[in-house]
């Protein structure tokens, strides 16, 4: 190729690049939203299917777009990049980002202890309290936060649990207890039809799952708990004690 046709191509790419990220930032194309094919790209531009797809891998390996094998092209949700794994909990996790945060109670109940006894080192023939919410912060949801706290060692929390209070704010509260500290496990899950339905994503899409213990001043455990969250909305960052 000539070095007017290269320069020209290599202009007429960067102005493509740029009218894609001019439409995503003008709402266009909002964030999660399937971007039109690579066919419809060129018609819409006016220019070659080469263009259009080095364009579009750019922008992939930037972040701003996200490739779903079989279904097509999104705009990248912007990640929430801060401890959220840390055991402040997730109020505080909110303050940190200046937004707000709310929370809809999924599921509460009293169920066996017997899956838990081990981890919980609690009777397996007592009860945990069952309880799953849809964490959102500033209006989006951003994960689902199952937790099992043993009533053995917290009689009548669920009782003292109402919707949009913070869990360990009653276990300091009612209990004298503080979490300091946790052990996790992180993987990777396929998510659900009732997770996507929450977290308003696709079926099968991939999801982290944390899995934790939490452990109180005395290093005794206070409750599991798993955490799903959408594995292209949030970037994990680990910190497992307050200062």
């Amino acid at each position: 190729m000539p070095a007017t046709d290269r320069y020209s191509h290599q202009l007429l790419y960067a102005t493509v690049r740029q009218r894609l990220l001019d439409d995503i930032a003008q709402g266009i194309y909002k964030a999660g939203q399937q971007i039109p094919t690579e066919t419809e790209l060129c018609t819409l531009y006016n220019v070659s299917r080469i263009t259009i797809r080095k364009a579009i891998s750019d922008l992939v390996s930037d972040g701003v777009l996200i490739r779903w094998q079989g279904k097509g092209t999104f705009v990248q949700s912007q990640k929430v990049e801060n401890a959220l794994l840390t055991v402040s909990g997730f109020t505080d996790f909110g303050v940190s980002q200046g937004k707000p945060t709310k929370e809809k109670v999924i599921e509460q109940a009293r169920i066996s202890a017997a899956p838990f006894c081990e981890k919980l080192n609690i009777p397996g023939n007592s009860e945990v309290f069952h309880l799953s919410r849809v964490m959102y912060l500033d209006k989006e949801p951003l994960f689902i936060d199952s937790s099992w706290i043993p009533l053995s060692r917290y009689p009548e929390f669920d009782n003292h649990y109402n919707d949009g209070l913070s869990t360990y704010q009653i276990f300091q509260k009612h209990y004298d207890t503080q979490v300091i500290s946790d052990n996790k496990t992180i993987d990777i899950f396929a998510a659900t039809r009732s997770q996507a339905k929450w977290l308003k994503c696709e079926l099968g899409e991939p999801l982290f799952r944390i899995s934790k213990i939490a452990f109180d001043q005395n290093s005794k455990p206070v409750h599991v708990s798993e955490l799903f969250c959408r594995a292209n909305r949030v970037t994990l960052t680990i910190n497992n004690h307050r200062h």
